[in-house]
């Protein structure tokens, strides 16, 4: 296993607790309570989701509606109605009482998502949630070396909210974890297909062949684009040609839908749509989302083809999804305990940075000040965890390349 450490000169001495180095009492105290202050209103959050189950009529987890109506037409042999949106519609009304969620993946999430439309909605929904949780579990103990860390997973706002919406960010993130945490390994051949399965949401893997050919990680990224294409091939075996011809029609469907306004402002979490809150127009907006963009691109070209831990190279890479892409909602940032998880094991081994611990503070604080919890705002923080954290890994990553901290093997 490749380190992700290493020797530094700025290592700080301390006690653990919670798997957190204790070295600066306030640094400590206001990282440890913004991790659990925050962990615990989405926690309090998500409890009143589970309550629906009981004592509400409408569905919980309620994202998940529009996954299990695609996956039950698909069930009933008309997979191509999973795009039709007016019958997608009138279905989750009828069923749900609610409605208006379209069925936006293409047919390998459809082929994926099928099997749990079999079961009623509430075993198939918490049977869904379950899953995720259990793969994100395994993901991260697989990419960290620090386990001691992991019962931050539980408290990190965006993977519960997540879970709340129904959505399948937590799976998102448990696939690109290991997928790092392969690499890190240096089992190139499982890091491509994990990427290669993510690529039912195509909007990830933006960055993500920069990274592979930038460190020449030519093995992954030929498993990935093979994945990819049985990916692919399978779901057009299963599901027929006039599925995928379906879903590509419904990509105009999809444009008009986003910059129509029918996912309100405050609930994207891009560059481009928290600029939109301010007022700022869809042209200005994508000319700050590109240069934001390609700032990323070359961060992560820049830090793959260094001798650095993946520890940076991971964290700059996910980041800087979050940053590239101009479709990215709130609970899509759960992509974002990844760098956390990295940035702190990484802290633990060789030493914070200065104010570094309140600026992870500030990045995870910044989360009760958006809607990703329920909470209604006009104007919200969504954009300022994705800048800190990019910022603070970067700055990691040019302090270790300028102290050449290489990768050194260890058992693993």
């Amino acid at each position: 296993m490749k380190s992700t450490g290493g020797s530094n000169p700025l290592t700080e001495s301390g006690t653990f607790r919670y798997g957190l180095r204790m070295s600066n009492p306030v640094a400590d105290s206001v990282l440890m309570f913004t991790l659990t202050f925050v962990g615990a209103v989405l926690v309090l959050r998500f409890g009143f989701e589970i309550l629906k189950m009981v004592f509400a009529e409408r569905p919980m987890f309620p994202d998940f509606v529009s996954f299990w109506s695609a996956g039950f037409f698909a069930v009933q042999g008309a997979a191509v109605e999973a795009y039709n949106y007016q019958l997608l519609n009138s279905f989750q009304f009828e069923e749900f009482g609610q409605g208006e969620l379209p069925f936006l993946y293409p047919p390998t999430w459809l082929m994926v998502i099928s099997p749990f439309s079999m079961l009623p909605y509430r075993p198939s929904a918490l049977l869904f949630e379950a899953l995720q949780v259990i793969a994100l579990a395994v993901a991260c103990r697989y990419l960290l070396r620090d386990r001691a860390i992991l019962w931050i997973l539980i408290f990190f706002p965006t993977v519960i909210s997540g879970i709340i919406h129904g959505q399948n960010a937590v799976l998102n993130t448990a696939l690109l974890a290991g997928a790092l945490g392969a690499l890190d390994r240096d089992r190139p051949v499982l890091a491509g297909i994990l990427i290669g399965l993510l690529s039912y949401k195509p909007q990830l893997g933006i960055l993500i062949p920069f990274a592979l050919l930038a460190g020449r990680e030519y093995r992954a990224f030929a498993s990935a684009a093979v994945t990819t294409l049985l990916f692919a091939t399978a779901s057009w075996v299963v599901f027929g040609a006039e599925v995928w011809r379906a879903f590509i029609e419904t990509i105009a469907f999809a444009r008009d839908w986003l910059e129509s306004g029918q996912t309100p402002a405050n609930k994207y979490a891009s560059i481009l749509g928290w600029l939109r809150q301010f007022g700022v127009g869809n042209t200005a907006g994508m000319i700050v989302q590109v240069g934001f963009a390609l700032a990323s691109v070359g961060a992560v070209v820049w830090s793959w083809r260094q001798d650095l831990p993946m520890t940076l190279k991971g964290s700059l890479l996910v980041i800087g999804t979050c940053l590239s892409t101009p479709y990215l909602l709130d609970y899509d940032l759960a992509l974002l305990v990844i760098p956390v998880l990295l940035l702190i094991q990484q802290g633990n081994e060789s030493g914070y940075l200065s104010f570094e611990k309140l600026s992870i503070a500030l990045a995870v604080f910044s989360f009760l000040f958006t809607s990703l919890w329920g909470v209604q705002m006009p104007i919200t923080a969504i954009g300022v965890p994705s800048i800190v954290l990019f910022a603070l890994v970067l700055r990691r990553a040019v302090v270790g390349q300028r102290a050449g901290f290489g990768q050194t093997s260890c058992p693993a």
